[in-house]
């Protein structure tokens, strides 16, 4: 099935818009919008279907909708179709003292900070005099010569010489490394010593690396009983070392040890006290008001509470149990 060329514009109405790229059936080809051209929309050859929708009074018509809406809400009775007349009236006068409002506006602005002579300027067109968009087209549309849009420039400084440089760095690459062609240095912001310098950069020469160290003189030779005295020797002072190691190590863990005994025991009890007293408390209230213990954690005691409770622990034998609580 063939579709016939003048039926194609129709069918491609999504794009045949004066904002969008749209097809021109004549050349079979598609064209930059007419917004984009810098031409009148009336000169062009072609400009969507959408020009017939705001010919005419449309747009004025819609101009004044809007108003007797603003108007209305501002407390103005008008209405475009009860009373057309007074609300283009009133629609004049508005905009007449709008433009009143705005050029006063623009005068105090100019007299209070100046800057007349920038307004009554040129355009930008007529003082460069010159543009960078430049662009051949076929008789079928495609572009010969010439860029659609203009590239994107970086914003990092190009083509930027220093330090006596004739090329830039990243001209020369040797190695797996870049530098500059003119004096094959791989130093960045190196200075420039030109064929002086191609030639050293280029001469044979050991590189350095790490671990590798200059050969040392030779030791002479020991016999076996002075290579077994030093052998005893080395043996000797890793003992007493390992010695001073241990004996210290075991001190201070003792010391350490015994500390945090201490700390643990002083814990315990405290936390025997206060168990004592909340007992001690309890017992003193009446047997409908004390509160359900069956909600404790119980766990197994450790050595410290073990023995914060033997030594709080009340003996009845004991002759000087009753000055305890004094």
């Amino acid at each position: 099935m063939s579709w016939p060329p003048e039926n194609w514009t129709n069918l491609l109405g999504g794009i045949l818009i004066q904002t969008r790229a749209h097809y021109d059936p004549k050349t079979r080809a598609m064209r930059e919008p007419a917004s984009n051209t810098g031409m009148n929309p009336d000169e062009v050859g072609y400009a969507g279907d959408n020009f017939a929708r705001y010919s005419g009074d449309t747009i004025t018509m819609a101009q004044t909708q809007l108003f007797a809406w603003e108007a209305y809400e501002r407390g103005s009775e008008v209405h475009l179709q009860a009373d057309p007349t007074k609300l283009e009236l009133l629609h004049r006068s508005f905009k007449v003292k709008k433009e009143d409002f705005k050029e006063q506006q623009r005068e105090s602005i100019l007299e209070k900070y100046g800057g007349q002579e920038h307004l009554d300027a040129p355009s930008r067109e007529l003082l460069l005099a010159q543009t960078e968009d430049y662009v051949e087209y076929s008789r079928h549309g495609a572009v010969l010569k010439g860029l659609e849009k203009a590239v994107a420039r970086s914003k990092y400084e190009e083509d930027v010489l220093i330090n006596n440089h004739t090329c830039i760095w990243g001209s020369y690459w040797k190695d797996g490394c870049w530098g500059y062609k003119c004096c094959h240095s791989m130093v960045k912001q190196s200075y420039c010593t030109g064929e002086a310098g191609i030639g050293l950069n280029n001469s044979e020469c050991v590189p350095f690396e790490e671990g590798i160290t200059e050969p040392q003189e030779e030791e002479q030779p020991k016999s076996l009983l002075e290579m077994h005295r030093d052998k005893m020797m080395k043996e000797k002072k890793k003992k007493k070392k390992s010695k001073k190691n241990k004996k210290r190590g075991s001190d201070s863990s003792d010391s350490e040890d015994e500390e945090k005994k201490r700390e643990k025991l002083r814990k315990a009890l405290e936390a025997e006290d206060k168990r004592v007293k909340h007992i001690e408390a309890i017992m003193q209230l009446d047997e409908r008001k004390r509160p359900y213990s069956s909600l404790q954690e119980v766990k197994a005691p450790t050595e410290e509470e073990m023995e914060a409770f033997r030594m709080k622990r009340s003996r009845p034998d004991d002759p000087m149990a009753s000055f305890l609580g004094q």
